[in-house]
């Protein structure tokens, strides 16, 4: 199954569920992180019914999992890696609680199609997840017009068959 196809299958298992929570990993150093975007390293979304799906950017490329988060990891003089549930004000804190009721995919900056992130629409708000030279690009509403160079939304999928 291709790349896409696979995550077009994924987006199709968490359409129509509930969110009932979002773990995160980040990078502190120091006891301190970075902001929102700069410190996340990966995160889970729990939709009720099935395993967390992990959202993994790397490089122009969003990977997406089931799979169950891992456990933190101390990183010596580079600080560590905590895991555990969104806090706010962080942007993925304002989720927990709601429906997703579509998501279409958004084509990245690669030379061959390619995942580069999502479009999320729950009861509440939109919210674009993308990996962009090796960051992630977190917003609620569409993609920021500086970068639609770089990605590009495809069609919603709820109404979309599978094959």
């Amino acid at each position: 199954m291709g790349e896409l196809a696979g995550a077009v299958e994924l987006m199709h298992r968490v359409i129509g569920r509930d969110l009932v929570a979002v773990t995160e990993a980040r990078h502190w150093h120091d006891g301190r992180r970075d902001g929102d975007a700069e410190s996340l390293l990966h995160f889970w979304l729990h939709f009720q019914g099935v395993p967390p799906l992990m959202l993994h950017g790397s490089g122009e490329l969003l990977l997406l999992e089931f799979i169950e988060p891992y456990a933190a990891y101390d990183m010596g003089e580079h600080g560590e890696t905590r895991v555990g549930l969104t806090q706010k004000p962080d942007l993925l804190a304002l989720l927990p609680g709601h429906r997703l009721l579509d998501a279409a995919l958004i084509r990245g900056y690669a030379t061959r199609p390619a995942l580069g992130g999502v479009l999320l629409r729950f009861d509440h708000c939109d919210l674009v997840v993308a990996s962009l030279g090796d960051e992630w690009v977190l917003r609620q509403g569409t993609i920021p017009p500086e970068l639609a160079t770089y990605l590009s939304v495809g069609s919603w999928l709820r109404d979309r068959a599978i094959g």
